[in-house]
């Protein structure tokens, strides 16, 4: 490959770099060889609001279009927004969106998917990066797709909430998710009190990472200003959604997806609900309660969303936020998982905490991340130490021991950094600490 085309940013489950690495070259490349691959006659392309975007879609339409291709450009969306165009239209053949996620201004990438939705990775597209190909003998044409009033509309149907009086704070941290959520939120009459709507790829409030806890203060703190019924983080790409109860306490993705399983096992009876191996007990605790069938998978949400359609999940979703809807082809749509959020609130009838409370009955270290190069050595040293201790161990992804019902945890290594990840949780807050302060110094005396 030549020098010009690193390697390392066709990723597992994308394309992404440094703004200089991903350039209109390879967008114009990837967009030929995902025709190529999938035979689409029509693409799906739209953006974020990043620096190099523009330059990069215009790069992408002109790989479609010089191989015969036509494309719908759906210009400035949310990777919900996204999903949705891709697979609502039986005429659509792939997708190709522009963004970088919750990443700093400084990266940008290319996310592809196949016309059920299905994420391409990165390195399926670098294994043809030295194939040359040939224009078309007739182009094809690029027209304009207005994807938001579809998709707001079936986000309602699906849901079934038309209208909702609440009061709620939604930190957009400037990325992409006020393009969907605040026409929703105008249609259903709800009272938003906004954070850091306006889309700046500078993210100069915050990372737009709802999975940091550090980047929900300011939409805590604004909950308990105003009195807000409940609060919502959303990411750069708006492809995850994060809620914080009315007492400004954060909600993990796997409380929220045990919140949701109770309605969609009600629908689905024994249902399928499959969520990452780092997710906590009680998650597993409410869809055995609610008749469901738990499936655990390893961490990423492109494998989940391969596993929802090979299994015909009733749900999915990870620790990070995102779901995964069946309505929605298995892939994420944030407008729809904070309606069905909503709506479960609203049946309940107290308030957001009381609902979520049943959910933290257990104490969970949330992720810590250790930096070592010696990643395979240290998981090699605690295989050693905990695996005939344990009464569960489960592999994968990293390792997972389970000890009785009275404590658990998960380490993995980073697929990206020098990084192991070790959860832990437990029964109680002490033993939790005590554990995962054991764990964490076997990993840094090494």
């Amino acid at each position: 490959m030549d020098s010009s085309f690193p390697a390392h940013i066709f990723r597992s489950y994308n394309i992404r770099g440094l703004l200089h690495e991903v350039t209109p070259e390879i967008a114009k490349k990837a967009a030929m060889i995902l025709v190529a691959m999938t035979g689409a006659k029509k693409v799906v392309i739209g953006r974020d609001m990043r620096e190099t975007s523009p330059e990069l879609m215009r790069a992408a339409i002109d790989g479609v279009v010089s191989m015969g291709g036509d494309v719908a450009n759906i210009g400035l969306c949310t990777s919900s927004m996204y999903n949705f165009a891709v697979t609502s239209d039986e005429s659509i053949g792939a997708g190709i969106m522009i963004t970088a996620s919750h990443n700093p201004a400084e990266y940008n990438g290319i996310k592809m998917a196949k016309a059920d939705g299905s994420p391409i990775a990165g390195s399926d597209i670098l294994a043809r990066f030295s194939e040359e190909f040939s224009s078309a003998a007739v182009p094809g044409s690029e027209s304009s797709f207005d994807v938001l009033s579809p998709y707001l509309d079936q986000c309602i149907a699906s849901s079934g909430v038309s209208s909702a009086r609440a009061k709620i704070v939604i930190d957009y941290g400037n990325g992409m998710g006020a393009t969907s959520m605040r026409p929703l939120c105008q249609r259903l009459g709800i009272d938003v009190i906004e954070l850091y709507a306006e889309p700046d790829a500078r993210f100069p409030n915050h990372e737009a990472n709802p999975a940091k806890e550090e980047t929900l203060t300011d939409v805590k703190k604004k909950v308990l200003e105003v009195g807000a019924d409940f609060g919502v983080a959303i990411d750069g790409d708006a492809d995850r959604i994060a809620f914080i109860d009315n007492e400004g306490v954060s909600i993990a993705g796997d409380c929220t997806l045990a919140l949701l399983s109770k309605d969609v096992l009600l629908r689905n009876p024994g249902g399928k609900i499959l969520y990452s191996i780092n997710a906590g007990w009680a998650l597993d605790d409410a869809i055995r309660a609610n008749g469901g069938e738990p499936v655990q998978c390893p961490v990423g949400n492109t494998k989940i969303i391969k596993k929802m359609h090979e299994m015909t999940g009733a749900l999915g979703g990870e620790v990070s936020s995102h779901f995964f809807f069946p309505e929605f082809h298995n892939l994420e749509a944030i407008d729809f998982a904070f309606l069905k959020v909503l709506s479960a609130w609203k049946t309940f009838g107290g308030t957001f905490a009381d609902l979520v409370r049943p959910f933290r009955s257990y104490a969970n270290s949330a992720e810590v991340n250790i930096h070592t190069e010696k990643g395979d050595e240290a998981i090699a040293v605690l295989r050693e130490r905990y695996e005939s201790k344990a009464t569960k161990v489960i592999t994968i992804d990293g390792l997972r021991f389970e000890f009785d019902h009275d404590w658990w945890f998960l380490v993995r290594k980073s697929n990206t950094e020098p990084l192991v990840r070790v959860t832990v949780e437990a029964k109680n807050i002490e033993v939790m600490e005590r554990e995962r302060d054991a764990i964490v110094a076997v990993v840094q005396s090494l």
